[in-house]
C-alpha cells in the first residue's frame, strides 16, 4: 500500500480484495459524517486491489448511497473486466452490513 493510503489509515483486510479503515476525526466533513473523498478513496483502493498489479485510475464513477459515520469502514473490490491495457473494477464501501458507497473504476494497467 502506498504512503497516501497508509497516511489515510487504510490497511489490508482479512478477506481477499478487502481493505479496512478506522475513521479518525480528520476524516469528517462535519461532525459525525465521513467525507466523500475518504469513501471514494476506499472504494478505489479496494477496486485496484482486486485488479492486482500496478494500475492507475483513468476514470472513477462513485455513488454515495448513505452517510457514513465515524467507525470502521470496509472496502471490497471485484473485477468486472480485465484487459491488457485497461481493466474495470468496482469497489464497495460498507459500514457494518450497510453499503455506503459504490464506485466503478477504469484503470490503466501500467505494468
Amino acid at each position: 500500500m502506498n504512503n497516501f493510503n497508509q497516511t489515510l489509515g487504510i490497511r489490508s483486510g482479512e478477506e481477499e480484495n478487502t481493505v479496512l479503515l478506522e475513521t479518525r476525526p480528520e476524516h469528517q466533513i462535519v461532525d459525525g459524517v465521513i467525507h466523500f473523498a475518504v469513501l471514494t478513496t476506499l472504494a478505489e483502493v479496494s477496486a485496484a486491489g482486486a485488479v492486482g498489479g500496478p494500475v492507475v485510475p483513468a476514470s472513477v464513477t462513485v455513488n454515495l448511497l448513505r452517510a457514513a459515520s465515524p467507525g470502521q469502514l470496509l472496502g471490497r473490490g471485484k473485477v468486472i473486466k480485465r484487459g491488457r491495457r485497461l481493466s474495470v473494477a468496482e469497489g464497495e464501501v460498507f459500514q457494518g452490513e450497510k453499503i455506503v458507497a459504490k464506485a466503478v473504476v477504469t484503470f490503466a494497467v501500467t505494468g
